[in-house]
């Protein structure tokens, strides 16, 4: 074991400091030289962290001093072979994988349910999804993991596919059995890719879920700026195995990442991990324990229920993260969207999302007991207003089918664009993902086709307070210009016998 307790690049940053260098090299504002707003909230440390420092401080894209020493503590708190900092958030590592690992029209088997880098991977890649369904939970009204059988009959059924994906855990705490399915991926050939977006601190607890890494999964790009305490944008791609070479992954990653590294994101990574190595244990036991009292007091309060463990087991969840603070909605007279807005706007509390009928909240290692009680006497005040009994909630507000996929999310992004109002759109085939933010799981992809479905899902999260993403601001969207497409004679029969069973 390497001593977890070093930290090699924070402290070469520090010396850099200590040095008093006088900088001649970017960035312009020479460690703090000018005098801006935003310097006077973060104060003068911020800005002289903020270095280029190609002498001393090592390169990004081509780690040999503290960088690669770093990195290398990091593979192994986290039981990887390898580490590779990033940068520009687990997108740029989910991207940097499904990169190094498909070719174009290569087979991935993934659930629908996947993160909008996922699908920006694809484009790039020109890789082609076999999507399976999640299991939906209709009582919350959210999507779960697919089931370790349908993963299977996937694999089996596409026995050409080059890799499967998988989200571990998901927004809301759903763990697949992972060592399960990596074992008969690997037996059948195909690598195993990991979105662990929300689990950076698996691993560090023995109580809690198993990380990618232990169930020796090829690939993980893990977000400890979500719950490891780096900050944000700050991510890992962790690499296990021969199956995907050290050569494969730093050519993606010198694709996405910039020349330009921040100097507090990297530093972050290296002090959030020696937390996570040397406290993660003690630490994630705490916030287990609060995550409990959490969901224990708020589970007094009329109008509201916290659904933990037992809920997601009953529903066939195979493991679940107990730090996450899933409350529903009981005969509350509003929405999620309004009780996320209502938290923020005058209780200064900030929550991770809503659903029309679920608030998320996310307790991590910063997390702190008073900022507990403040959500519950929060949601005592709310309850006391707007609680009442026999409230009848509406009819689930959509279908859960996922749209169907005509073209590769590839071919479909270069095709040429047509502008149509969303209300026209039904049977067009999209040239956009819309999603709303957070979580920025897609409603519809490139090369799926509009259904009345998605139609009435995208205006309901545009009457709501939720942040809808798309390419265009207005009441249009961008779809496939059918006429004006030289390809579409090899896509042809296929369009054609789609919308002669969906008149």
């Amino acid at each position: 074991m390497k001593n977890q307790k070093k930290t090699p690049y924070v402290d070469a940053l520090k010396s850099y400091i200590k040095e008093g260098v006088t900088p001649f090299d970017v960035p312009g504002h020479h460690m703090g030289g000018i005098n801006t707003e935003f310097k006077k909230v973060i104060g003068d440390n911020a800005y002289k962290c903020d270095v280029n420092a190609p002498r001393g401080l090592d390169n990004l894209n081509h780690p040999t001093g503290v960088l690669k020493e770093a990195q290398e503590l990091m593979a192994e708190a986290c039981k990887a072979d390898e580490a590779f900092f990033l940068i520009n958030g687990t997108s740029s590592g989910i991207i940097a994988m499904l990169l190094a690992t498909l070719n174009a029209k290569d087979k991935i088997i993934l659930p629908r349910n996947c993160h909008k880098s996922v699908i920006n991977g694809l484009v790039l890649s020109g890789g082609m999804p076999i999507f399976i369904t999640p299991k939906f939970d209709y009582e919350l009204e959210i999507a779960n993991q697919p089931s370790l059988d349908d993963y299977k009959k996937a694999i089996v059924d596409n026995p050409d596919a080059k890799a499967i994906f998988v989200i571990n855990p998901t927004y809301f705490g759903a763990v697949l059995d992972l060592k399960d399915l990596t074992i008969f991926a690997h037996e059948h050939n195909m690598l195993v890719l990991v979105d662990e977006a929300h689990g950076a601190h698996f691993g560090f607890n023995y109580y809690g879920p198993y990380s990618a890494m232990e169930c020796n999964a090829d690939l993980s790009a893990v977000s400890f700026h979500k719950t490891g305490g780096s900050f944000t944008q700050s991510s890992a791609l962790l690499r296990k195995g021969d199956r995907v070479s050290h050569y494969e992954i730093s050519k993606a990653l010198s694709i996405i990442n910039t020349t330009s590294p921040s100097t507090l994101l990297l530093a972050s990574l290296d002090s959030a991990r020696k937390f996570l190595a040397i406290k993660g244990q003690e630490t994630l036991n705490e916030i287990i324990n609060l995550a409990n009292y959490a969901r224990k007091e708020i589970n007094r309060i009329p109008g509201f229920k916290a659904c933990g463990r037992e809920h997601f087991m009953a529903n066939g969840v195979y493991d679940y993260d107990d730090t996450k603070l899933v409350i529903v909605l009981d005969n509350i007279n509003v929405s999620g969207f309004e009780i996320y807005k209502m938290l923020k706007d005058y209780y200064h509390i900030q929550m991770e999302l809503a659903e029309t009928y679920v608030v998320l909240g996310i307790i991590a290692v910063g997390s702190k007991k008073d900022q507990i009680d403040k959500l519950i006497q929060a949601l005592k005040e709310i309850s006391s207003i707007y609680y009442k009994e026999g409230i009848v909630y509406p009819k689930y507000h959509y279908d859960i089918n996922y749209p169907k996929g005509l073209l590769r999310p590839r071919s479909a992004f270069h095709a040429p664009l047509k502008r149509i109002k969303l209300n026209e759109a039904l049977n067009e085939i999209s040239k956009e993902m819309i999603m709303i933010y957070p979580p920025g799981i897609p409603l519809i992809i490139p090369g799926e086709v509009f259904t009345k479905e998605v139609i009435e899902r995208i205006n309901y999260y545009k009457k709501t307070s939720a942040t809808v993403l798309s390419d265009y601001d207005d009441d249009t969207v961008g779809v496939v210009d059918l006429e004006n497409w030289e390809s579409l004679p090899k896509y042809e029969r296929e369009i054609n016998d789609y919308y002669a069973n969906n008149k």
